[in-house]
């Protein structure tokens, strides 16, 4: 956490998409389950979750991301952590394993 103890806001995130910027990508964009070659990922659209609802969550990690405890206990996080809403700037894809 800075010291400054000044707080991000989930629409305040920034995110870094080095990983897909610089890597190939499958040139397949429908999603379905497949063997994929010389690409490190798939593009892929999260699947939404029937009332989401939080567990838990790593408040070490929010520290680091300057999320209060405030925040991280809202509707607003579980909906974006459960992958039922994007924020601006967020990337998805999925990574090739095996």
């Amino acid at each position: 956490m800075n010291n400054q103890l000044k707080f991000q806001t989930l629409d305040t995130l920034a995110f870094d998409n080095s990983f897909t910027r610089e890597l190939p990508a499958d040139p397949e964009t429908e999603n379905y389950r497949r063997q994929v070659k010389q690409a490190c990922y798939s593009r892929v659209k999260p699947t939404k979750v029937s009332q989401p609802q939080l567990v838990s969550y790593a408040r070490e990690m929010a520290e680091k991301l300057d999320l209060a405890s405030e925040v991280c206990e809202t509707a607003d996080f579980v909906e974006v952590f459960s992958g039922n809403r994007l924020l601006a700037g967020m990337d998805c894809y999925s990574t090739c394993y095996g």
